[in-house]
């Protein structure tokens, strides 16, 4: 009687240990097809915008319908769809904040709702700094053309700002016109800029 309990104890402790194991191991997987998911959906969200960036003759970051965007006059490329946004908006109100990333072609109630344009790209976006922002747009060099520097820290763990991919990337506006001293509000004298045109 004493060995079987002896076994069965030893037995339990070898199950238990097993147990913990596979679970352990079951969870990072999960873990890593999030994380994957979310970087992949990442990386795609940034080739989808280059396109809509390369095409476009001027750019602006602005709040959109409440939500840190960017507004991209594409009509050179597509004009029955003159004005294209992207906006970043906030599932998640506790840090780590969480942004699902969205691609609209509205001109009105633009990213919210109600706006049936609308399309999800990326989700799992976070932004651990909020003094970097996912778009920026500044002053255009002389002899250049119009560049948005895109942003994207992706982060499938919700409890945690560790673990976060990011992606960066200065585009050029491809059909944007090139600063000179021509150019309407040039600023002369070194750094010799022109400033962005607003997009409605």
């Amino acid at each position: 009687m004493i060995e079987m309990l002896v076994v069965m104890v030893i037995l339990a402790l070898v199950l238990a240990g097993l147990t913990t194991v596979f679970v352990h191991g079951s969870a990072a997987q999960l873990d890593l097809n999030k994380r994957f998911q979310a970087q992949q959906q990442a990386r795609l969200a940034l080739d989808r915008i280059r396109v809509d960036i390369h095409c476009a003759s001027s750019a602006q970051v602005q709040t959109i319908s409440t939500y840190p965007g960017v507004k991209l006059a594409v009509a050179n490329c597509t004009p029955a769809t003159p004005t294209v946004s992207w906006c970043a908006i906030q599932v998640l109100p506790n840090p780590p904040l969480r942004y699902q990333l969205w691609r609209s072609a509205a001109t009105v109630n633009i990213c919210t709702g109600t706006d049936t344009t609308r399309v999800l790209v990326a989700d799992y976006l976070t932004n651990p700094q909020p003094a970097q922002p996912f778009f920026t747009t500044a002053n255009i060099p002389q002899f250049a053309l119009q560049t948005v520097s895109v942003d994207f820290k992706v982060s499938a763990n919700a409890t945690t700002t560790k673990d976060v991919y990011e992606l960066t990337d200065a585009i050029v506006a491809r059909n944007s016109l090139r600063c000179t001293s021509s150019t309407p509000g040039f600023a002369a004298g070194p750094p010799a800029t022109c400033p962005v045109v607003s997009v409605s």
